[in-house]
């Protein structure tokens, strides 16, 4: 318990010295490798809730597994939330590729370029992308007349530009190496 004590004698000092507030009701103690007992008392003691792992740290899910798919599951909601507001009937096809690079390949950004998207996370990120650029509406089904591939390549190249996710999951990876 002593080392907790300090703690709280550091941030108090800390409080002291900045002319900042630290809101313990706001935070969260948690150790690794400590008995379970040792926690629950050092939370009481500095007046806080015990972190419960997994947890969020600036948006990312620490302690959870990125393979599994209920990781990834607030990121596919989030982009079907926003083809949800977009009336994709009013849009122009170049409008629809617009917010396609603009808006549904930003979204997963964060979490792709610190974990490996599964395939099957892969799939439904790129199945979201296909239904909104053909215009697919929940009861019509269109036709796409491009393979998926062709459409991710450069304007240079024929393509409309859309960034592949997969080879782009990759190159964000790739800057830990």
């Amino acid at each position: 318990m002593e080392n907790v004590k300090a703690i709280k004698v550091i941030l108090r000092s800390f409080e002291l010295v900045s002319g900042l507030k630290i809101n313990f009701s706001k935070s969260s103690f948690g150790t690794i490798g400590m008995l379970e007992s040792w926690k629950v008392d050092a939370a009481r003691y500095l007046n806080c809730e015990l972190l419960v792992i997994p947890f969020l740290y600036l948006g990312l899910p620490i302690g959870a597994n990125p393979r599994r798919s209920d990781t990834w599951d607030p990121i596919v909601k989030k982009c079907e939330r926003k083809l949800t507001k977009w009336k994709q009937k009013l849009l122009s096809f170049g409008g629809r590729v617009t917010l396609i690079n603009s808006v549904l390949n930003s979204i997963p950004i964060y979490f792709l370029s610190f974990f490996r998207a599964p395939k099957k996370i892969m799939d439904k990120l790129v199945w979201i992308q296909r239904q909104f650029l053909w215009g697919r509406g929940v009861e019509e089904k269109k036709i796409a007349w491009v393979k998926w591939e062709s459409v991710c390549l450069p304007k240079e190249k024929g393509g409309l530009g859309i960034r592949d996710l997969r080879n782009f999951n990759y190159a964000l990876l790739g800057k830990w190496k």
